[in-house]
């Protein structure tokens, strides 16, 4: 039984998870869901399919949203998502099962990994106990998720309908990624290196005249401020006194988008 997880990530914490549940499962591959993977629109081949995505403003990435409407899949595959985040998971899973259950699919299994929160425009980050803690729960986390999968688990999404309504009227209303771009900008630390454009998923990031420029294609992934290795790069003034963050044991090469 072959298995492909296709994974969206900006500090890697989804990455992380998709390749713990691949070492776990057998015959599986990972995918990652960028720019340059949205021509991948026919999966009718493999007979799991996982969809792993980190929880923004109570819902599912854009990019991620996009990916699966497009996704061709068998009707008798066996389909799950893994959500992960650093609070609450919001309407994600829902919002996966409605986009399955207009192509005719259904949703298997959901499942909520929580991880280090890596969104610096609204909190602080983690302290590293904090952060190992959840890094050893995750770990064990998989393993009953990947055993879950491997038997084919039926889990249903135990999402209360009038919360999961609430989250999906504050997703709408909040998040709108794409005018994100205006907002970022980088302080005398930058050294144009371009780290930032090579790991937006959304290759909305060229480097003119030895410094970034952002378009209006922005995921909300903070790719670019969490690898940034000189710390350079800002978001108005909320992130200025803020530090990074991205999951220690993936490497910025994980990342980065080659044409």
């Amino acid at each position: 039984m072959n298995t492909t997880i296709y994974y969206f990530s900006g500090a890697g914490n989804s990455l992380m998870v998709a390749k713990d549940l691949s070492e776990q499962l057998k015959d599986s591959k990972i995918v990652q869901i960028s720019k340059k993977n949205m021509s991948v629109i026919n999966d009718t081949q493999s007979d799991k399919i996982g969809f792993v995505f980190p929880v923004y403003n109570f819902g599912i990435p854009v990019m991620v949203k996009n990916f699966i409407e497009n996704l061709k899949m068998s009707k008798d595959t066996y389909v799950f998502d893994i959500a992960t985040c650093g609070g609450m998971v919001g309407s994600s899973h829902n919002q996966i099962e409605k986009i399955l259950n207009k192509k005719g699919i259904k949703l298997a299994a959901s499942f909520t990994v929580f991880m280090p929160g890596c969104d610096q425009l609204l909190f602080e980050t983690a302290s590293e106990e904090e952060q190992n803690k959840l890094f050893k729960d995750e770990k064990e986390q998989i393993y009953t998720i990947a055993s879950a999968i491997k038997d084919n688990q039926h889990i249903k999404n135990k999402a209360n309908p009038i919360m999961s309504s609430v989250y999906n009227l504050l997703y709408a209303a909040t998040f709108k990624p794409k005018a994100m771009g205006k907002n970022f900008w980088t302080d005398e630390k930058c050294i144009g290196c371009g780290i930032c454009s090579k790991v937006c998923p959304a290759n909305n990031i060229v480097i003119q005249a030895g410094k970034p420029k952002w378009a209006q294609q922005c995921e909300s992934c903070l790719a670019c401020m969490q690898w940034c290795p000189q710390k350079s790069i800002q978001y108005k003034k909320s992130t200025v006194k803020r530090g990074r963050y991205h999951h220690p044991d993936i490497e910025v090469n994980e990342l980065i988008q080659n044409d």
